[in-house]
């Protein structure tokens, strides 16, 4: 029982991983909208075109606040305009290779994968308006800045054992 869940724990690591990297190369955003990148490798979500941050505020509502809560503040699920991810770490690539994976119970989660009915847009635009919700609450002072309390390193809060 063991062995199965470290090969599926190394499984979808791998996957994970590999979706994280092709994301960087298959995901372009365009320059002039490119606001947030966690850093230099990895993926640009346009937090600055409002169209896009209310398309992924609207697809939030629609598929993620059930759990997650309204605007990402928490819920049954974890916050994800909190500064932090608890299953992965920190980075665009990541949150949306969470999204499109989910998070098997092996890792302590319970989500599932999104990645077969939403589209890519989609994703990027969630990922969007959870980076503007992030950043307007950090500026509001409801959450303290996790860029500031770490210099470059971004702050990675997995559970996993």
């Amino acid at each position: 029982m063991v062995g199965q869940l470290r090969a599926v724990n190394t499984v979808f690591t791998l996957a994970v991983g590999a979706l994280a990297i092709g994301l960087c190369v298959l995901l372009p955003v365009n320059e002039a909208r490119a606001q947030h990148k966690a850093n230099a490798n990895d993926m640009e979500v346009p937090t600055n075109d409002m169209k896009i941050v209310e398309a992924g505020r609207a697809k939030y509502a629609q598929r993620c606040s059930f759990c997650h809560g309204g605007d990402g503040h928490g819920g049954k699920g974890p916050c994800l305009a909190c500064g932090s991810f608890k299953y992965t770490g920190n980075t665009n690539s990541e949150i949306y290779a969470t999204i499109a994976v989910g998070v098997p119970r092996n890792l302590g989660g319970t989500m599932g994968a999104f990645g077969t009915t939403m589209t890519q847009e989609e994703i990027i635009s969630v990922i969007a308006f959870l980076r503007w919700e992030e950043k307007r609450r950090i500026e509001k002072g409801d959450i303290p800045d996790p860029y500031k309390s770490r210099g470059d390193e971004l702050p990675v809060f997995p559970t996993v054992n």
